[in-house]
């Protein structure tokens, strides 16, 4: 056999540099920077200011460093804006096409520069690939901004109003939901049906983490609700439940023959008590410890009859099932 192509000098250094100036996906998720796509995410995200905008160059001075990690730190500021460990607002570039935004996104558009240039982040024009590699293909309308993760904060106990009068008196709490569409989607008609009204918590392990996936699904929800997590759901919904918590399960069946199920049009929509509304998982439910903890349950009949089963399409999803149990529980709110 011959010997193969010639090897290839290397030059190490230069080839270091352009490694270095590549996207790292993988490392900027490491170095916990996520990348949020679409102009209510990112508006929301700017407005409500709970993410990290920190930039490492306003920490870090120059002249206080020395070999290596001058090196490092020179090479980083050298980057292209998209490979910088960094944060930053990527803007689709025009190409000279104009504007052809609606009045609405175009006010958006310009508020979310705004915010940005508050903020100190700065503003990169890039073209339409880089923002499809930030985004990870999906819908981003122009618009990627560079950030820190948000994480759900731990709540071991859910306020009464008795004892809070700021806390709310209808919470959703999701029994292990794992799928970012679904979460988002539920986090939107939260927040649509109640704004910061309506307490939502989530599983500690076994949900969906609050990513840019989830953000964009929720329209931007998730940048602006206080979500809360719990370690040990069933001990949270007992405890609850013995304060005084009318806790609602969404399930066709009864898992205790003396706790009732009731048809959406028969659930009182407020009986005096402050309400917990639950929903399971996607396909297997809510989990038995959890259902126990519940004082009711309540199922949606549906209209299609005996073809509906047939066709396949014998309930509905978790994120539809959960806006219209809110909505129904928030009409007894409202008249309160």
């Amino acid at each position: 056999g011959g010997r193969g192509p010639p090897k290839r000098r290397s030059n190490n250094r230069k080839e270091k540099g352009a490694d270095e100036r590549k996207i790292n996906m993988k490392a900027l998720e490491g170095a916990g920077f996520v990348h949020l796509y679409g102009l209510s995410s990112v508006l929301n995200a700017l407005e409500a200011n709970r993410r990290d905008f920190v930039r490492p160059e306003d920490m870090i001075d120059l002249e206080s460093l020395e070999g290596e990690e001058l090196e490092h730190e020179e090479n980083q500021r050298q980057r292209k804006p998209e490979a910088q460990f960094s944060p930053w607002l990527f803007v689709q570039e025009r190409g000279g096409q104009g504007n052809r935004r609606s009045t609405d996104k175009a006010i958006a558009a310009e508020e979310v520069e705004r915010l940005a240039e508050e903020r100190n982040i700065p503003i990169a024009n890039v073209d339409k690939g880089i923002l499809n590699t930030l985004s990870g293909n999906r819908p981003h309308q122009g618009y990627v901004l560079r950030c820190g993760k948000l994480f759900f904060d731990p709540l071991p106990r859910i306020p009464h109003p008795k004892d809070d009068p700021e806390a709310p008196k209808l919470w959703i709490i999701l029994d292990e939901v794992v799928d970012p569409q679904n979460l988002g989607a539920l986090l939107r008609s939260a927040y649509f049906l109640g704004g910061s009204s309506i307490g939502v918590m989530v599983c500690a392990k076994n949900s969906a983490p609050p990513s840019p996936v989830v953000s964009a699904a929720s329209a931007g929800a998730l940048e602006v609700l206080e979500i809360y997590s719990t370690t040990n759901l069933p001990r949270t919904l007992i405890a609850a439940r013995d304060e005084g918590f009318r806790v609602i399960g969404a399930s066709v069946s009864s898992y205790d023959p003396d706790v009732p199920v009731w048809d959406l049009q028969s659930l009182e929509s407020d009986d005096g008590r402050p309400t917990i509304l639950v929903l399971g998982s996607e396909g297997h439910g809510l989990r038995n410890l959890v259902a126990r903890a519940c004082t009711d349950f309540v199922k949606i009949p549906g209209g299609g009859g005996e073809t509906a089963g047939e066709a396949g399409v014998d309930s509905l999803n978790v994120s539809v099932t959960g806006g219209i149990l809110l909505w129904h529980l928030m009409q007894g709110a409202l008249q309160n």
